[in-house]
């Protein structure tokens, strides 16, 4: 029979797409569901239900073209119509889903967010059965990547509008991808088909797709061996030395687009007006006795505020000059900087790291903690604090805290996933730093219409910032998984993100 299994870590939250918001829920729909465009193996933007686009001069003004004679899993048609309500229905205050950002820079979506005008005044519309029309407030040149999000995945409005909440039921749910939805059994598994009325359907190979929800990698991995899945999620920490010398060619160690990162308060009198402080507790991390020793999974020191692997690699480079240093040089600055923000044996720095409860997270804290003694010795006083998750978010929202653990995945193959988070007043700037001057920046780049002053632009910003420590940048994750010899066109090694799709696959 044609049908691949795949681990899929957990439990599907929702599949939903307008109210998704994790890894799991997202690699089933992208199955079942399409937005106007879509992506390749390496996450590179490409047509999805839209066949061709138009962008005015101003970069404000997006005009989509349908692929035509397109369907939805029960034949029947897709058109602007159903797209238009795909997009109010993110915006919609009554669905609060926590994605609706991704239409706030839409005319009149933030309004919409905020239960001020009703969906409708969206600035998005049909201009005849194939055409769509959106209104931006501001150029931004991830908008074709964000369209590809499952958020804004095309839904049928007669569907939804007919079941209302149980349209996500398997006998009722109506796709717009390359599969539908069979079974879903709740900590069970999913089971989809392929749609026949899937635009490339001709293209797509496999059958059948079974996602279980494995938490615990170790049985995930006996079930591999024994062949029970195709393909797993993660592998066990423990057994990753192991698994990667038995099974090379199976095994794949990818670097994922996300940065792991310590916030300072900038809030605390401590940090707040102490750069060089901040500048040395960041010099004092050995990034790589981290990824080597403490957490061995090939993660990449981390010496920016972006990536050397997003948009291709066009932000490499912006590491601090000091990242190539001799450890030893790296360590006595970091201690002439110590002394200079005024602390030392007789007059300590006490800190705290605050974590959300996670072995990974809490080995981290420790390794950093005790860098730091050994660096700065008897003027400083580390403790660490871990947190359940929510209190923890709640903690770090506030500014209650230190120093706290922080971390951002990509959503998007874009640098603005990275830049935002610097921004003064962005939900996720947990350090709570300004720099108008970085914002200034970052808004003229936004507004180019030029590639090539855009990255410019971005990068000088990009410098100006890292240049404030007001976070310290620890590494880039890596993702590790096992992929059995029978699947075929999974191009696992190009795909940063870990955005997945079955169609990809053919089986041997």
């Amino acid at each position: 029979k044609n049908l691949i299994t795949v681990d899929n870590g957990a439990d599907v939250p929702t599949i939903d797409p307008t109210i998704s918001q994790d890894n799991t829920s997202t690699r089933v729909l992208y199955d079942l569901f399409e937005g106007l465009t879509s992506f390749d193996q390496s996450q590179k933007t490409i047509p999805g239900l839209a066949e061709k686009w138009d962008i005015s001069p101003d970069g404000k003004t997006y005009t989509f073209h349908l692929r035509s004679g397109i369907k939805f899993s029960d034949g029947s048609p897709i058109t602007a119509a159903d797209v238009v309500f795909s997009f109010q229905r993110l915006a919609d205050p009554k669905i609060a889903s926590p994605y609706n950002l991704l239409v706030n820079n839409i005319v009149n979506g933030q309004a919409i967010i905020d239960a001020k005008l009703p969906p409708s005044a969206l600035g998005i519309k049909a201009l005849d059965a194939n055409t769509i029309q959106i209104q931006l407030n501001n150029p931004d040149s991830s908008f074709l990547s964000i369209c590809s999000m499952p958020d804004l995945a095309v839904v049928s409005k007669s569907n939804v509008t007919k079941f209302g909440q149980a349209w996500t039921d398997p006998k009722n749910m109506v796709t717009s991808g390359a599969y539908k939805l069979d079974e879903r059994v709740v900590q069970g598994y999913i089971l989809e088909s392929k749609n026949p009325y899937y635009y490339d359907a001709k293209n797509v190979a496999i059958e059948q797709v079974k996602f279980l929800p494995i938490v615990d990698f170790n049985s995930s991995f006996s079930q591999y061996k024994t062949g029970a899945i195709d393909i797993t999620y993660l592998l066990p920490a423990d057994q990753y030395k192991t698994i990667k010398a038995s099974i090379p060619e199976q095994e794949h160690t990818v670097s994922w687009e996300t940065i792991e990162y310590y916030d300072f308060n900038m809030t605390s009198p401590k940090f707040k007006d102490n750069l060089k402080l901040r500048q040395a507790l960041s010099m004092a991390v050995d990034r790589t006795a981290l990824t080597k020793e403490v957490l061995g999974q090939d993660q990449k020191p981390l010496y920016a505020y972006a990536t050397n692997t997003v948009e291709g690699g066009k932000f490499t480079g912006l590491d601090y000059e000091w990242a190539t240093w001799p450890r030893d040089k790296q360590i006595a600055t970091a201690q002439e900087l110590f002394k200079a923000a005024g602390y030392g044996p007789n007059n300590p720095l006490k800190l705290m790291i605050n974590y959300n409860t996670n072995d990974g997270n809490k080995k981290l804290a420790l390794a950093v903690g005790s860098m730091w003694q050994q660096v700065f010795g008897t003027g400083i006083q580390v403790t660490q604090a871990n947190q359940e998750w929510k209190t923890f978010l709640k903690a770090r929202n506030k500014a209650d805290y230190d120093v706290g653990r922080d971390a951002w995945i990509a959503d998007y193959n874009s640098v603005d996933s990275y830049t935002n988070l610097y921004q003064c007043g962005n939900l996720q700037n947990n350090a709570k730093s300004c720099n108008p001057e970085y914002d200034k920046l970052i808004a003229q780049a936004q507004a180019s219409q030029d590639p090539e002053q855009r990255v410019k632009l971005i990068r000088q910003a990009l410098q100006l910032v890292q240049n404030d420590y007001a976070i310290i940048p620890l590494y880039q994750y890596t993702y590790t998984r096992l992929v059995s010899p029978r699947v075929k066109g999974y191009d696992i090694d190009a795909n940063h993100l870990d955005h997945v799709m079955s169609k990809w696959y053919k089986l041997d």
